[in-house]
């Protein structure tokens, strides 16, 4: 079963790539922004694995709650907007559920090479498909690890 990613701030370039890296890696994607039709091409590229949804920091909850209606699990979110409120409703989904991730981006890391590291810690997806790397990336260190490995920063662990 594929894993359910949520991923705020889906319209700009970090939460872009995050959601094509973790849509190609084979997650379904719920891609989050305030305007989802900013996101409507990341639906048709990805038509069985993104989905768009709108969401304003005050519909944390009642977004979450949706989520977990349809697809009846929610296993990683990436936090771009930094928004403590969609941290909040997730996390007493992770506590109940025993597993997930909080994943906030650095955001001075190259959009990309940051997607890719949040991907490979978080899945078990090989490298990006040829195809899908742009020209001019490269590699940087990843700043993510594995939800619960000690000396993770970027990721925190539900209780």
């Amino acid at each position: 079963m594929a894993k359910v990613w949520l991923v705020t701030g889906a319209d700009g370039v970090m939460g872009r790539s995050i959601v094509a890296a973790a849509a190609a890696s084979g997650a379904v994607v719920v891609a989050a922004a305030r305007h989802p039709e900013s996101v409507y091409d990341l639906v048709g590229a990805f038509p069985r694995q993104v989905e768009a949804l709108g969401l304003a920091p005050e519909q944390a909850d009642h977004a979450v709650a949706g989520i977990l209606s349809h697809h009846r699990r929610l296993d990683v979110l990436v936090n771009t907007t930094s928004d403590r409120a969609i941290e909040d409703a997730v996390l007493s989904h992770f506590s109940r559920q025993r597993s997930g991730a909080i994943v906030r981006p650095d955001d001075d890391a190259e959009p990309w090479a940051e997607a890719d590291a949040i991907v490979a810690a978080h899945t078990e997806a090989g490298p990006r498909p040829k195809g899908l790397q742009p020209l001019g990336s490269r590699a940087v260190r990843p700043t993510v690890d594995r939800c619960g490995r000690p000396g993770s920063t970027a990721t925190r662990r539900s209780a």
